[in-house]
């Protein structure tokens, strides 16, 4: 589904960076902090927005050893969203005890965000 008038997410992982919604990059950060915190690993598949506009889907391995860094990204015009998967995302994370911090998710306005840093 997309929205009008939202932000997207660049999501760098060492194979390169996909765009996405911005609340699917943030529960694949979250699944991902889980699955660390676990040491375990999993495929998540998400819709994202190829470099040409196209929508598309991209499936990769995150957990213990992933290196993934979510930020804002002015590509696209549109917030891409699916709900499913979002769900998806979150119940995976709270399907075991050991909770992801939620402190960079829920940051309080004025907390540094990645894409406030030079890169």
């Amino acid at each position: 589904m997309i929205s009008r008038g939202h932000t997207m997410k660049r999501i760098y992982h060492p194979g390169g960076s996909i765009v996405t919604g911005s609340a699917l990059a943030d529960a694949v950060m979250l699944y991902a902090e889980a699955l660390s915190n676990r040491q375990e690993t999993d495929v998540v598949d998400i819709p994202v927005i190829a470099s040409d506009g196209s929508h598309g889907r991209a499936q990769f391995l995150i957990g213990s050893s992933s290196q993934l860094v979510s930020v804002t990204s002015a590509d696209g015009e549109s917030e891409l969203t699916e709900t499913e998967t979002i769900q998806a995302l979150q119940d995976k994370v709270r399907a075991n005890a050991m909770y992801p911090s939620l402190v960079w998710a829920g940051a309080p306005m004025g907390s540094p965000q990645f894409d406030e840093f030079d890169y």
